[in-house]
């Protein structure tokens, strides 16, 4: 049964990835003769070439997938296969892929002629005034959008042929277990390419409608019809996935896995380029502030170059603010063990490389400082400090901002103990430990330049390393001290190991349950209550083997054979 699935499914994915290209490629090879394209005489040997494709692939395809299709409508556990899931998802999420690809280009080839206009185009090396325009990507250009659009209904007819049948199976013999993992595979890669691409193209939009509006050259022979084109294509694929799963299938995905990962990996995304964009908004205010003409070399053109760090911080700040809002929702509801380590891992990830980033900036800014305070005293001209302390200050602020947001010294108790939070302080403490010894060997090298120099000098510019890397070690001194503190607390709060010696005995403790309540008994929350069912050792062996409770602890012996009670 198992072979039979594999070859009748593997085959019918062949034949139908075939069937999809020769449509795609015989089509857009039509249109140029339909269109009187010059090169259409030139593209017979294609013609035949795509047309042997489409009338192989089409019997291939049909066969196989009808005999798999006859054997699912018999037997139920067919239709609920595995491999049948894998294959009808399989070409969901293909199709989607490439429709979404086709739908941007031809949006954004309908977009550009009502959007654009061209100026003229110099055909020439020398430019001469009044010449027309030979090519222009504002000007309509029917052949291509007739092209990408027969490509996209290509794959739409694909994918909607997959997508229905999988519905049908899903309504008639459920999908429980790994058919449901291979949904949400399907789903959630689909709905996060589909939402990287439209936040891709939200921005791009944003930066050059800027540009334009500022009659920036920065924004010359750029189109708002691409950005938008790409924004149309993504909002189709994520927005149909995104009302699908809110519709039918947000119950049983609101604490799945791979809902959780895909919504970190946007969360992550969007946290870090709108973090960059400020970044660089900060950085050239900072700059600009102090003085300096030519922040980064960017020109003079200041407005224009913010345009791309403004859109990068409106639209992804947004969407860092809505799907954390949607991922603390589900939260609530109810997390689930492995989305709790997601969130933890996606938490102490950000921490981490917000440290970093302050690290950086702070080590950075003691940098620029002492040689500042150095070069006077040992009769050097300092170099110029305006520009590298905005980057500096701007790294510090932004990454100290971010830290402060995902670091808790003292979170609960299974936040403190988890896997993700101890790679987190490990981390900080190698790496702090690693740039002391490298800032180390800078310093004491540029001391011992001097002192095995056979003409020593005070005003020998590499003396100005030795303030250099004073400053670095004093910042990844301070990161280490501190994380090794975090260490000891964390290792502090662990509860501590009860070690038993071991009992010639069997022993098996069940899962904590709840003991019948006596009116004597005290409701504490912070009390749990555990049966204990030991076979095959005397009462002595279980006193030894429980010696080691903690003192607060108590347990009660009931022999069951002989009813004698024995408390402690």
């Amino acid at each position: 049964m198992i072979l039979r699935r594999l070859y009748l499914y593997l085959v019918s994915a062949a034949g139908l990835g075939l069937l999809a290209a020769g449509l795609a490629l015989l089509g857009s090879t039509v249109l140029l003769f339909v269109f009187n394209d010059p090169s259409a005489q030139d593209s017979r040997t294609q013609l035949a070439i795509y047309t042997a494709m489409t009338v192989v692939a089409l019997p291939v395809w049909g066969a196989h997938f009808f005999f798999a299709r006859r054997f699912a409508m018999r037997d139920p556990a067919e239709r609920a296969s595995a491999i049948r899931r894998l294959y009808l998802y399989l070409a969901c999420l293909a199709t989607s892929i490439g429709a979404l690809i086709a739908i941007a280009f031809t949006a954004s080839t309908l977009l550009r002629p009502l959007m654009d206009t061209c100026g003229t185009v110099a055909t020439g090396p020398v430019f001469v005034k009044n010449t027309p325009e030979v090519t222009c990507p504002a000007n309509p250009d029917w052949l291509a959008t007739s092209q990408a659009g027969w490509i996209a209904l290509v794959f739409i007819a694909i994918w909607a042929f997959h997508f229905r049948i999988a519905a049908r199976d899903r309504a008639t013999v459920g999908e429980t277990g790994a058919s449901a993992t291979l949904r949400r595979w399907y789903m959630y890669v689909a709905l996060l390419i589909g939402l990287l691409v439209m936040l891709n193209g939200a921005s791009g939009f944003i930066e050059l409608a800027w540009l334009k509006a500022w009659r920036s050259t920065l924004g010359d022979y750029r189109y708002l019809g691409n950005p938008a084109g790409i924004f149309v294509g993504g909002l189709v694929v994520w927005g149909f996935h995104w009302l699908t799963i809110a519709r039918h299938h947000v119950s049983d995905d609101r604490h799945s896995t791979l809902r959780a990962l895909t919504g970190f990996i946007a969360v992550g995304v969007s946290m870090i380029t709108a973090l960059v964009a400020a970044s660089q908004i900060l950085y050239f205010a900072l700059a600009r502030a102090l003085g300096v003409a030519h922040p980064g070399g960017v020109g003079d053109d200041i407005l224009g170059a913010l345009a791309a760090p403004g859109s990068g911080a409106v639209v992804y700040g947004i969407a860092w603010f809505v799907i954390r809002f949607q991922l603390a929702k589900d939260a609530r509801a109810q997390e689930a063990d492995r989305q709790a380590g997601i969130r933890r891992l996606y938490t102490n990830l950000a921490a981490l490389v917000s440290l970093g980033a302050w690290a950086i900036g702070a080590g950075g800014l003691l940098w620029t400082l002492a040689e500042q305070l150095e070069a006077p005293i040992i009769g050097l001209k300092a170099g110029d400090w305006k520009d590298p302390l905005s980057l500096w200050v701007t790294l510090l602020i932004v990454g100290a901002a971010v830290w402060i947001a995902h670091w808790r010294p003292s979170p609960w108790a299974a936040d403190r103990q988890s896997l993700s939070r101890r790679l987190y302080v490990w981390a900080a403490l190698l790496g702090s430990v690693l740039v002391v010894l490298g800032a180390g060997v800078g310093m004491l090298n540029a001391l011992l330049q001097q002192v095995f120099s056979a003409h020593p000098r005070l005003n020998d510019p590499g003396n100005l390393d030795f303030g250099h890397y004073l400053a670095v070690i004093v910042i990844a001194a301070g990161v280490g001290l501190y994380h090794w503190r975090v260490l000891r607390a964390d290792a502090a709060a662990r509860p501590p190991k009860v070690v038993a010696e071991q009992a010639p005995a069997a022993v098996a403790v069940a899962a904590p349950a709840a003991a019948p309540f006596h009116a004597t008994d005290v409701a504490d929350p912070n009390t749990r209550r555990y049966v204990l069912s030991v076979t095959d050792a005397t009462e002595d062996d279980v006193h030894q083997a429980l010696a080691n409770l903690p003192p607060q602890a108590s347990y009660k012996l009931t022999a069951t054979e002989h009813g004698a009670v024995d408390e402690h």
